[in-house]
């Protein structure tokens, strides 16, 4: 075999390895958190739906606790696409509740703000149709170590998705809408 021809061979190779990792990474940004944490914007056409339901100590559907009640947490996003999608995270982190006060972009607790998670990328794969659930029970703690107080809030469950961290509130397919509950 000439020279010129093992060199033709290997662009060949080398081009459709770039192709093959190319279409990887498209799919991977396309599908929700990359890594690197850079998912980018939502599949058009919405590829995930997610909801988040409230749950009470005994299991029941509500949106109004007792103050120092927990408060169960159950996030489920599905995947709505013939697809499978891999999504990709850059470390062990891959979902996160929080609670806001009603009607505003004020922060009152971050599930992940009390978690350390283990380095290293993780993925989650979601085959056509496939619904996967996230629960959490929190027991109405602040950061501070005091109850949430009485009054009207509104949670979120996600899966973290690109921009995350400076944005919580954004938009995104990988987040359910907010869901309003009350202390009293």
């Amino acid at each position: 075999m000439s020279r010129g021809s093992m060199m033709a061979r290997l662009a060949l190779l080398v081009g459709i390895s770039l192709v093959t990792m190319g279409n990887f990474a498209f799919c991977s940004f396309q599908s929700g958190p990359g890594a690197g944490n850079h998912p980018g914007p939502p599949v058009a056409g919405g590829t995930f739906r997610s909801a988040l339901t409230l749950r009470n100590v005994s299991g029941v559907e509500t949106s109004s606790f007792v103050f120092g009640e927990q408060i169960r947490f159950e996030f489920e996003i599905e995947n709505s696409s013939v697809r499978t999608m891999h999504i990709l995270f850059p470390t062990a982190q891959q979902t996160d509740f929080l609670v806001v006060n009603a009607g505003t972009t004020q922060l009152r607790w971050v599930w992940s703000e009390t978690q350390d998670f283990a380095l290293g990328s993780t993925e989650l794969v979601f085959t056509p149709g496939e619904t996967k659930f996230f629960t959490l029970v929190w027991d109405g703690t602040l950061a501070d170590g005091t109850n949430l107080p009485p009054g009207g809030y509104e949670a979120r469950g996600l899966l973290v998705y690109d921009g995350y961290a400076t944005n919580p509130l954004r938009p995104s397919e990988f987040a359910s809408p907010l869901v309003p509950f009350t202390v009293r």
